[in-house]
């Protein structure tokens, strides 16, 4: 069978290496060769619709949950309810922590399952922190001291990426200041309620952070979401947001030490800002030509065998609470892991799941460069502009 990823077995990353293993198991078990296709990860759901509409779709594909209302507009995925309903009870169901919730059920219907729960946090070079002789940040006028603190010839205290090439400033920049202030980016009707004085002192905020406290290089402005991890891993900047899935990777490369992980800051310090929960599932693309061995193999990765694999080395959370009562997960090098789940605990909101995701993102990343580049550039009107004109691209 064909199956489309971004990570291949025969990579080298944390997360790579954990698919070997699995994919190693899988076939033993059933016979099944999974041959993989490897495409950018941000450009998987627009390919993915183009494919199917062709005619030439893979037997299975990753899908990024923040993708999936865009994917099913296009109907490129075909539905799982009658492969759930053989494999597992209405209780098993109840073992699944985002899944059966309401971001992921379309039309009453489920159309992918979440191989991973990946939440995100503020990384911190615990090094660079003790050389300022500070603590991690619980506010955010905390975080812009430790910020000044931490930059110097060559160092930055932040990065955020605010590069359009890869639109996912949702829920690594945009809901956290947000909805970490207690606001909202859409409302019930899922009408754009980013432009009102929370929205305007949380892009203040972000603009305040390259301009004002010059904590962030202006050059986030071309930087991706890859490239601040990048400059993170490469000691060029002191606190990034990121996601579970590549702790693992991180702390390889900058070393057990100098690695921390901290709760997101908010203007509370007893209350942080929501970390915000996203993640990869697998899909059954509609015109799979061996959509049973699809099932077979995206129901091995819902499993806890590979569950505990992805955990173990790549350091990925699972998607499935029963999981985290194997004994791994009571280990000490199981206890970031745990850390991520008290997190989701204590304060969680699922990434916004629209079909028009990427346009949501790009009009709100457009206000950001523009106060960016003109810093003389008036918030309140340019945010009025751009949720007026999301909920017209939008149909609202």
């Amino acid at each position: 069978m064909s199956h489309w990823d971004f990570l291949s077995p025969e990579g080298k990353s944390a997360r790579e290496v954990a698919i070997k293993e699995i994919e190693g198991k899988f076939r033993d078990l059933t016979g099944i060769e999974v041959n993989y296709q490897i495409l950018p990860w941000q450009e998987m759901g627009t390919k993915l619709i183009a494919a199917v509409q062709a005619g030439n779709p893979p037997d299975g594909s990753r899908v990024n949950l923040f993708h999936l209302k865009m994917i099913l507009l296009g109907d490129g995925l075909q539905e799982l309810d009658p492969y759930l309903n053989q494999s597992f009870s209405d209780d098993d169901k109840k073992d699944f922590l985002v899944d059966f919730s309401p971001a992921m059920v379309v039309k009453g219907k489920k159309w992918s399952m979440q191989i991973e729960a990946i939440p995100k946090a503020l990384f911190i070079r615990k090094d660079w922190l003790t050389q300022a002789g500070m603590q991690a940040p619980k506010t955010w006028d905390e975080f812009v001291e430790v910020g000044k603190k931490m930059t110097s010839r060559g160092r930055w205290g932040y990065m955020y990426g605010a590069s359009k090439t890869q639109l996912n400033q949702l829920e690594t920049m945009f809901q956290p200041q947000i909805q970490g202030r207690n606001g909202r980016i859409l409302d019930d009707n899922d009408r754009a309620v980013f432009n009102d004085d929370i929205g305007v002192k949380a892009y203040q905020f972000l603009a305040d952070c390259v301009l004002k406290h010059k904590i962030t290089p202006p050059q986030v402005i071309g930087m991706t979401y890859d490239d601040v991890t990048d400059a993170f891993k490469a000691g060029r900047v002191g606190m990034i947001q990121e996601g579970a899935h590549r702790y693992q990777d991180i702390l390889k490369a900058v070393g057990p030490d100098n690695l921390m992980i901290a709760k997101v800051p908010s203007d509370d310090p007893n209350k942080p800002s929501p970390t915000i929960v996203t993640g990869w599932g697998m899909g059954i693309p509609r015109g799979s030509k061996h959509p049973d061995a699809a099932w077979e193999h995206l129901k091995y990765y819902i499993g806890a065998d590979a569950q505990e694999i992805n955990a173990r080395v790549a350091g990925t959370l699972p998607s499935r609470k029963s999981v985290l009562e194997r004994p791994y997960f009571q280990t000490p090098e199981a206890a970031h892991l745990r850390w991520w789940v008290d997190y989701m605990a204590e304060r969680s909101e699922t990434v916004i799941n629209v079909s028009t995701f990427a346009q949501l993102n790009e009009t709100m990343v457009d206000v950001l460069h523009r106060v960016l580049v003109d810093a003389s550039s008036q918030l309140k009107p340019l945010l009025d502009e751009a949720a007026k004109k999301y909920n017209q691209i939008a149909g609202l």
